[in-house]
């Protein structure tokens, strides 16, 4: 495994992260029964700081929703690739391990 390198940066307003493909919850005609028919909706489904967001047939998938380390802000976004250059693995670093990449909290 290749070392990890900052890719980006995602901004969280709302305390949360959804990891998941975007074309199941923006694309469809309706959204799926699972995150809810609004964003109070949605949020009423959050049950801890980790959640599993099933397909309409029942089966997980979905989306995972995590609660972030220090709620709203700026979280550096990592990738560490393989030997054959492929994205292994995405870190979102919600602890802001990296002094560098804290802006300053």
């Amino acid at each position: 495994m290749r070392a990890k390198k900052q890719v980006g940066v995602i901004g969280v307003d709302a305390g949360i992260c959804w990891i998941g493909d975007p074309s199941y919850i923006i694309h469809p005609p309706k959204l799926p029964l699972a995150v809810g028919r609004d964003w109070l909706d949605f949020c009423d489904k959050l049950e801890s700081d980790v959640t599993q967001f099933e397909y309409d047939l029942g089966h997980d998938g979905l989306g995972v929703c995590v609660a972030t380390g220090y709620g709203d802000g700026e979280y550096p976004v990592y990738v560490e690739r393989d030997e054959s250059g492929r994205i292994a693995r995405v870190i979102v670093d919600f602890m802001l391990e990296d002094e560098s990449q804290d802006g300053g909290r």
